[in-house]
């Protein structure tokens, strides 16, 4: 099984990797555009799932069409998988805070922190029983997708609390920290199932 760190220096120790990231980081700045630039993380994991190339692509080969349907597909799974987990986490937190009068202070937002740091787990896998066939119905197997995050969690726990630090600690760019943060999960993720990976 592959380390985070072996990786993150593959994904760092590759060349003409920077002005493609800024690219995608600051197009993830824009609504709309923000699109394309899931679209672009769509095509890469596609791509490193079907023939384990984890450089990532030049934006010049892309097709713009299809890097806007392929991020509104990417987008109906963040929704899905991160954005109502993450706002069912929240109201609840809210709730257990008002019914406890705030007497648990940060504890009684638990949930949202339990939300937090499974709904990527959730959203990876769904992501890669996709690209698997390519069907969308694979990724919305809610049993299966769960039951795979509850057996194959582990590894994927350091990954997922860097990403939402990086993420945090770097608010104020949360579109370049949102693009380099998703590139890694996804390519992690991928590596884990790749036999071949070194």
């Amino acid at each position: 099984m592959p380390s985070l760190e072996a990786v993150c220096t593959r994904l760092f120790g590759r060349p003409g990797w920077i002005p493609k990231v800024l690219l995608g980081g600051g197009l993830s700045f824009i609504p709309g555009l923000n699109l394309f630039s899931l679209g672009y993380l769509f095509i890469y994991g596609r791509r490193l799932r079907r023939s384990q190339q984890i450089d990532l692509p030049e934006w010049s080969e892309m097709n713009w069409p299809e890097l806007f349907v392929c991020g509104l597909r990417l987008f109906g799974l963040l929704v899905v998988y991160v954005g109502v987990p993450m706002v069912i986490g929240w109201i609840t937190s809210l709730i257990l805070y008002f019914l406890t009068f705030g007497l648990l202070g940060v504890v009684a937002y638990l949930p949202l922190a339990i939300a937090g740091f499974f709904s990527p787990m959730l959203f990876l896998s769904s992501f890669l029983a996709y690209l698997k066939h390519e069907e969308f119905s694979d990724a919305f197997k809610f049993r299966s997708i769960a039951q795979s995050v509850v057996y194959d969690w582990k590894p994927l726990a350091l990954p997922v609390v860097a990403f939402w630090g990086i993420f945090l600690l770097a608010l104020p760019l949360y579109g370049l920290s949102f693009f380099v943060g998703a590139w890694i999960l996804i390519a992690y993720s991928c590596a884990l199932r790749m036999k071949n990976f070194s």
